[in-house]
């Protein structure tokens, strides 16, 4: 059965709070049960994905994030509710595990629904009390409250499905008895006025002060334990197997250590300035520039370095894209730096090949040794010399670096 791809990408708003509860519900699970077995996602099934086994017992929870500052409130009929219950819906339908639970999380408060003139074209007469306080309150027997649910989510599946391939299990849900439907209902947890991105990661540096599952002094070293476990979330964001995004108890250990013994290090942020960096001028490749300063040089070395940029592209298109973006840009600032120096001494005459290759070699030195410099803080994707010369060959390519100014 086909549903609709509710996978918003690391362009959804919230995304770095969805990680945020996906972290503080291992920990939470992991303080609980020493024994269990516990995976964490984001992305898979709703916005985070929580199972924990121990023995026979199995527990899922799907949760949505709803993180708003702009909005003081949500009620039933917010788009943000009514789009959580038909993935939560959908999730159900495909996925009845035994233990399985939804919840809806979000820094806004209760609203109350009023009688627009969508609701009067549906024939609905609404509850007294706000819908979700009367569902948190699991007063299903309240007059209007489920023929209300009912009626609103039909409606909003029946509109989200429309002209796509599959009608999703619009048919069983159109079928879906009373107790189905509050068996449903009861699988729901409703948290509202939680707390939002900032608060929640004041929250997780005590929590992971006083965890109680594994010994390792991580004093004044907390925010680095969140780091770790938002990096590795993210680099898994993009894998296609879904099952390939989780992470483990195991691996949240591993973190843990890596931290206490002092050996994790951050990403570097300075990807953020390799996407600022305006689109050069100069589009000659690196033949051209080669050839602008020394003409006699080796056809056969330049098809050579053909062959390494072909490959180190290839290289860096198999890494995250921010790993990728700090690598590229550290090399970059690098060579700049020293290409300004170098061509200070240089009158614009035409150079023999041996000088041109002087120059490269001058450029991957200092590359590396401002790379390790970088590297005691922070980590990159690749430490071989080879990668390195032959990134500087692509940055020469790719119009970012030239030797005649």
């Amino acid at each position: 059965m086909s549903t609709i791809n509710r996978e918003v990408g690391e362009q959804g708003k919230g995304f770095r709070l969805q990680r945020l509860r996906a972290i503080k519900l291992l920990f939470e699970k992991m303080n609980a049960s020493q024994k269990a077995v516990i995976y964490a996602g984001t992305e898979f099934f709703d916005d985070v994905y929580i199972k924990a086994i121990e023995d026979e017992k199995v527990e899922v929870i799907a949760e949505g994030d709803k993180n708003y500052d702009s909005k003081p409130s949500f009620s039933f009929m917010s788009n943000e509710v009514k789009n959580s219950l038909i993935s939560f819906l959908d999730c159900w339908f495909q996925h009845d595990i035994k233990g399985l639970i939804f919840c809806f999380y979000t820094n806004v408060k209760i609203g109350k629904e009023y009688n627009t003139q969508y609701l009067k074209s549906l024939n609905i007469n609404l509850p007294d009390e706000p819908i979700i306080k009367l569902l948190i309150k699991k007063d299903f027997d309240k007059k209007n409250l489920l023929s209300t649910v009912k009626t609103v989510l039909l409606d909003e599946y029946r509109k989200q499905y429309k002209g796509k391939e599959s009608d999703g299990f619009l048919q069983l849900l159109e079928e879906l008895s009373d107790e189905l439907w509050i068996s449903f209902l009861n699988k729901i947890d409703w948290k509202f006025e939680q707390e939002d991105e900032e608060e929640l990661e004041k929250t997780l540096i005590e929590e992971i002060r006083k965890q109680s599952f594994y010994k390792v002094n991580l004093i004044g070293k907390e925010s680095y334990v969140i780091s770790a476990l938002l990096d590795e979330f993210e680099k898994r964001q993009n894998i296609k197997d879904h099952f390939g995004r989780l992470i483990n108890d195991a691996q949240v250990r591993l973190k843990l250590l890596e931290v206490g013994n002092n050996q994790y290090k951050m990403s570097d942020p300075v990807y953020e300035q390799w996407e600022k960096l305006e689109s050069p001028d100069d589009k000659r490749n690196v033949d051209e520039k080669i050839k602008a300063v020394s003409i006699s040089y080796s056809k056969k070395k330049l098809n050579m370095f053909a062959r390494k940029i072909g490959a180190v592209k290839i290289e860096l298109a198999k890494i995250d894209n921010k790993d990728k973006g700090a690598y590229q840009y550290r090399i970059y600032d690098a060579c700049e730096e020293r290409l300004l120096e170098i061509l200070d001494s240089y009158d614009g005459s035409e150079v023999e090949p041996r000088v041109v290759d002087g120059w490269i070699d001058d450029l991957v030195q200092f590359a590396e040794t401002h790379l390790a410099e970088k590297s005691k803080d922070f980590t990159y994707p690749f430490k071989n010399k080879d990668t390195l010369r032959n990134t500087i060959l692509e940055l020469f390519d790719s119009c970012y670096l030239s030797f005649d100014g």
